[in-house]
């Protein structure tokens, strides 16, 4: 039977592990670490380096080499390397590849399934960019599962009983806390906070920050338009915070930062309470999210029975004194944090090789889900902190007289106007009875799998015509999706033609030809499969309905529908 990996993703490290005799171990590279670097650089003669390789030659070659791409997971960005744009998911790609090859190596056979930890605060987006970048790298993604569940597990298959787990997840660039009840081999979460931009890198960044001020101002040198020395500065500052959790004190030091009549040296010292003076605020972030966790999870009145730290950062000493402050509850220190949540993923990957479910695992939702209806208003059809997988159905009707088709606007968050929330997503549901407004029933179903991928599906009741898809990015944000972008297009063209008709002449001429203009050059990009030009159109087309709605007394979109109406 092929072997099914754990891998903890990380942004400053990734780690992958294995069960073997029933335990789960560490894989180490082709170094011999246990941590690989994630760090991808492009060499000037065109080699993708990958890891410690990467990391060593960064201060000569910052420019080509990229860092922290796990912040990036889900956006509409690229890395542009000799003219040749990189994505995130590309980038993690080049990642996973690597600890797939050691992986190989270490087990002397093929790796083609693996089981992925991502921040339990991760997008939809982020979700399925991880799921994407395994697929280049080589691995079908059997689960996407949430760090601090995977450290919890990790940790809870060693303990019998009921035990209530908090996990204090602190790693290079996210935080997570997440509170779970373990009993036997049934885990469930019962809430989870987080926040996607808290890690070491941004105390790396605050004791950086202080080192170069200090410096500008004793020698007047300053080093912020010098790439290749701060990427020393920014190492040094690294290795600096990790000596500071275990001495009281460290010194950092760059010599020779100039020459000339005489040299110009970097060096102080730094104190851990100096350091923790200057981490102090993010730090008491991270303890108010975990307090209103256990709030949430409940566990604020029953008590905690352990304490897991996850994550290379947890280790700092403000950490734990700040945690047992708040708590009332001291860390257990069974598993190492920078290992915790590749072991954890790797008994999820065991569990999902065998033929019988040997662990139950039910996780929920990080953020709310639901969608746009009239006056930009937010509607959750999935509260946070639901547990997965999870099924809701919501009817909904139309918001105009004779409305054929209506948009359905997928978001993610907690506020209630919906353009303060993250959009996932958005498709149109066409062939709908048309009739008054408030008449048609549109119903909606969402679903969240097991890996925490939203999937949503309307139909109109009474003609039957349904539309079902796998959420994904608009199409603005899309690298291709040409064929939904050219749909989304004709429907809106068509729509934008109905609009018009029924406006009539209280529509102003100028208005008019702009439309008619808008309309013979979306055309023209359907023609020439115009990608670029068919995303920009879409907005407009979606601008001038809105424009035609208000003229003619209408609204767009869905409204809530109650029985009786």
């Amino acid at each position: 039977m092929a072997r099914i990996i754990g891998i903890d993703l990380g942004t400053t490290n990734t780690v992958v592990a294995v069960m073997e005799g029933g335990e789960a171990r560490v894989i180490p590279n082709d170094r011999g670490s246990r941590l690989t670097p994630s760090v991808v650089a492009f060499s000037p003669a065109g080699d993708v380096l990958v890891g410690e390789s990467a990391r060593n030659q960064a201060v000569v070659n910052a420019a080509r080499t990229i860092a922290h791409v796990k912040r990036k997971m889900g956006q509409p960005v690229a890395a542009e390397i000799d003219g040749k744009r990189h994505s995130p998911e590309e980038i993690s790609a080049f990642i996973l590849a690597k600890v797939k090859r050691d992986a190989e190596q270490y087990l002397g056979e093929e790796v083609r399934e693996a089981v992925i930890a991502v921040p339990a605060n991760f997008s939809d987006k982020q979700r399925k960019a991880t799921v994407e970048a395994g697929r280049i790298a080589g691995l079908t993604v059997l689960r996407i599962m949430n760090e601090p569940t995977a450290a919890a597990l990790a940790y809870g298959v060693r303990g019998d009983g009921v035990q209530r787990i908090v996990v204090y997840d602190l790693g290079g660039g996210t935080f997570d806390a997440t509170c779970l009840e373990a009993s036997g081999t049934h885990f469930t979460v019962k809430a989870s906070r987080g926040h996607s931009h808290l890690g070491g890198i941004d105390f790396d960044q605050l004791l950086a920050d202080r080192v170069l001020a200090r410096f500008r101002e004793q020698s007047g040198f300053d080093l912020s338009g010098d790439s290749v020395l701060l990427q020393q500065v920014y190492e040094l500052v690294e290795r600096t915070k990790i000596e500071l959790s275990s001495r009281t004190e460290a010194s950092c030091a760059l010599p020779f930062i100039a020459a000339g009549s005489q040299s110009v040296h970097l060096q102080f010292e730094i104190a851990r309470e100096e350091f923790n003076q200057l981490i102090s605020d993010r730090v008491q972030e991270s303890i108010a999210l975990t307090r209103s966790a256990v709030e949430d999870a409940g566990f604020d009145a029953v008590g905690i029975d352990a304490l897991v730290l996850s994550g290379g950062s947890s280790r700092i000493p403000l950490v734990h004194s700040l945690l047992r402050e708040a708590l009332g509850v001291n860390e257990v220190a069974l598993v190492n944090p920078d290992e915790i949540v590749a072991l954890g993923a790797a008994v999820q990957a065991n569990a999902l090789a065998q033929s019988q479910q040997l662990i139950h695992l039910r996780d929920v939702v990080s953020y709310s889900l639901g969608v746009e209806i009239d006056n930009g208003r937010f509607v959750r059809l999935l509260p946070k902190n639901t547990q997965i997988p999870v099924e809701i159905t919501r009817v909904f009707t139309t918001v105009s007289d004779n409305q054929d088709a209506v948009e359905i606007h997928v978001l993610q968050g907690e506020h209630p106007e919906a353009g303060r929330n993250e959009s996932l997503g958005r498709f149109l549901l066409t062939g709908i009875r048309e009739g008054s407004r408030g008449e048609p029933r549109i119903e909606v179903a969402f679903s969240v799998d097991a890996d925490g991928i939203a999937h949503v599906g309307a139909h109109d009741v009474d003609t039957g015509a349904r539309q079902n898809i796998t959420v994904h990015p608009s199409p603005e944000d899309e690298g291709d999706g040409s064929r939904q972008i050219r749909r989304h297009v004709e429907v809106l063209i068509d729509r934008t033609i109905s609009r018009r008709r029924v406006a009539g002449t209280m529509v102003d001429p100028s208005f008019a030809r702009e439309i008619e203009d808008l309309i013979a050059h979306a055309r023209r990009a359907l023609a020439r499969d115009d990608v670029k030009t068919l995303r920009e159109c879409r907005l407009a087309l979606e601008t001038v309905i809105d424009e035609l709605m208000i003229q003619t007394g209408e609204a767009g979109g869905l409204q809530e529908r109650y029985e009786g109406a």
